[in-house]
């Protein structure tokens, strides 16, 4: 995007509500309480900030590399890579900020994203103007950015530019709006030192407020993702019109889903998602792992749209879902006269998908007698219609897809060896959406805008402490759960609201049991207790589970049978054993035993303990 056209799109701002919090007092807060999340372990190696492991790198080489990957791959996919890079160290300093500030004002919890990125060493930021309204999902921010080490290496490698180059900051703070709303927020840098401005220039908006967002949305997203292209109509006409199955079986039927194509921003989508794109050009078979609900049919698609087999048929089949001794029929087509009933020839999958992509889903639950005759046409590309002996060659390239563990599936003689290393030529493992709790907000965004047309909703997104629910779950059905969840929470909730704990009735009564507060926007301070939450404890003393109210009922009720006990004494003996593993650290301490730092102070001054940090 040129600087002219940003400028220009700034200048015609949308009609501002009246937000209900407009924040005056522009005076970020003291930092030390951040700065004490970060901890050095020279000895081992390891440096900590909150529960995330950093590193320290020299600006030159970071400028390096930056200039490196601009003359090797160019601009536009080098301001991708910075730009996701930014955008999930955005989300991770949100979830610090957080639980470090979970009293404070609205101010306080936007400015630790800020503090953070200084203390980093990356950027110091300046509020111009905040305007806040939760309940509407509005925001609108300018920032002002000095010292950006994106536009000091710039200007050192490269010299004067003619755009904005501060892609990771405007990705990371994008992502870290993001986590804060419950929805997509999008910042466009409008100044920038690198282009001879005085300081650098940011406004933060919803990205429905901006007028030509998908600009800058593309960025957030592999550069390649953006090349799909959709089967002429000529084709699926054809595929359809030759394929008469009882079983509904033929083109895509992804259009019964809420997503239609991958979406997310954690690290484990994006390498998915490069693999694709790797592996989309080349004619190799490819076989998708990863539990059921995990999007493996759309990330097949969207191998098939990036491959040059795109203007060909996509042909869909659940092995599951036909009965063993049809299989054969569907698969390789029947000959007319074959058995009883086939009154005339019908083509197979395969032979419908000549040219094109068949996407095998569920491979292992196929028979040991399908499982040969697919092994022959990996092989060959030859096959012959059941009760023909007229041999069909075709070019099909095939994906397969399974929730199985094919290796053990193979070690128990339930599926052939030479059919899977056939299949396992460039294997693609999608992990569970509870490993990549980063690609939520995103999924969020994508199923809301989806879900809201289709059932004639206006909402205005999400309050943060459904959000948190959101986050907190482990969601055992991966993305159809998620979609599920989120499509009753927006039939349940009504226009112009933001869906709450109230709209989401089946995972949030799950947590009920394990919440010992909230978290939300009120009033013009970010109140309530955090959400337990799988976090280090303690740096440096690895991941610990959160102990259940279950585990801590059988705990007291052990000390109660063996005698009366002191209530301040427990306080007590607890706290000096968070500050024994903490090493003395308050604000570590106060993290383990759910308090605010000064709340742990004040307790440690009454009892008179050692105050190291």
């Amino acid at each position: 995007m040129s600087s002219s056209k940003s400028r220009d799109s700034i200048s015609k701002k949308t009609s501002r509500p009246n937000p209900r919090n407009v924040i005056t007092d522009l005076r970020f807060p003291d930092m030390r309480d951040l700065a004490e999340h970060l901890y050095f372990n020279a000895q081992e190696g390891i440096i900590w900030l909150g529960d995330q492991r950093m590193m320290l790198m020299q600006a030159q080489a970071f400028g390096a590399l930056r200039q490196e990957l601009v003359e090797s791959m160019g601009i536009e996919y080098t301001r991708g890579v910075f730009t996701r890079l930014g955008y999930l160290s955005g989300t991770r300093s949100a979830d610090l900020a957080i639980r470090t500030r979970t009293n404070g004002t609205q101010l306080d919890i936007l400015a630790a994203g800020a503090q953070l990125r200084s203390l980093t060493g990356m950027i110091e930021v300046t509020p111009v103007c905040i305007e806040v309204d939760q309940a509407k999902g509005y925001l609108y921010g300018e920032f002002l950015w000095k010292h950006s080490i994106e536009s000091d290496m710039h200007i050192m490698t490269e010299g004067v530019s003619s755009d904005p180059i501060c892609w990771m900051e405007v990705g990371y703070s994008s992502g870290f709006l993001t986590r804060l709303m419950g929805k997509r927020v999008l910042v466009r840098e409008t100044e920038c030192s690198a282009m001879g401005d005085d300081v650098c220039r940011a406004i933060a908006k919803p990205v429905e407020e901006w007028e030509d967002p998908e600009e800058d949305l593309k960025y957030f997203q592999p550069r390649a993702a953006d090349h799909r292209r959709s089967p002429p109509p000529s084709k699926v006409a054809q595929a359809a019109t030759l394929s008469p199955s009882p079983f509904g079986l033929g083109e895509s039927n992804i259009s019964a889903l809420v997503l239609d194509r991958p979406v997310g921003n954690s690290a484990s989508y994006h390498a998915v998602l490069h693999k694709i794109l790797r592996v989309a050009g080349t004619n190799a078979t490819v076989l998708m792992l990863g539990e059921s609900g995990v999007g493996k049919t759309m990330f097949a698609h969207e191998l098939h749209a990036n491959s040059q087999r795109a203007d060909c048929p996509f042909i869909e089949i659940n092995c599951a879902a036909i009965p063993e001794q049809l299989i054969e029929s569907e698969l390789f087509g029947v000959q007319r006269g074959a058995y009883s009933g086939a009154t005339e020839a019908r083509p197979g999958r395969f032979e419908i998908a000549d040219g094109g992509t068949i996407f095998l889903d569920e491979i292992g639950t196929l028979s040991m007698t399908a499982q040969s005759k697919l092994l022959r046409v990996l092989q060959s590309g030859e096959f012959e219609r059941l009760g023909s002996n007229k041999t069909v060659k075709v070019n099909v390239r095939v994906i397969a897809a399974t929730n199985e563990q094919l290796v053990d599936a193979v070690k128990e003689g339930r599926f052939r060896s030479d059919l899977f290393y056939r299949l396992n030529v460039f294997p693609i493992t999608i992990d569970p959406l509870r490993k990549r709790k980063d690609d939520l907000p995103v999924l969020l965004e994508a199923c809301l805008g989806k879900l809201t047309k289709l059932h004639g909703r206006h909402l205005t997104g999400i309050t943060p402490r459904a959000l948190q629910v959101l986050l907190d779950h482990q969601w055992p059905g991966n993305i159809r759960e998620f979609e599920n969840v989120i499509e009753r929470a927006v039939i349940l909730a009504d226009d112009g609201e933001a869906l709450d704990l109230r709209h989401l009735a089946g995972i949030e009564q799950q947590h009920k049991h394990e919440r010992v507060g909230t978290v939300g926007w009120e009033d013009g301070c970010f109140i309530g207790i955090r959400l337990p939450e799988e976090s280090v404890a303690s740096v440096g003393l690895g991941q610990q589970e959160k102990v259940s109210h279950d585990q801590l009922l059988a705990v007291a009720r052990q000390a109660l049978q063996r005698g009366p006990i002191d209530l301040g004494q427990i306080e007590d003996v607890y706290i000096e054993v968070a500050m024994e593993l903490a090493a003395n650290n308050i604000s570590r301490a106060a993290v383990m035993l759910g308090l605010t730092r000064a709340q742990l102070d004040y307790r440690l001054k009454k009892m008179q303990l050692p105050q190291l940090s």
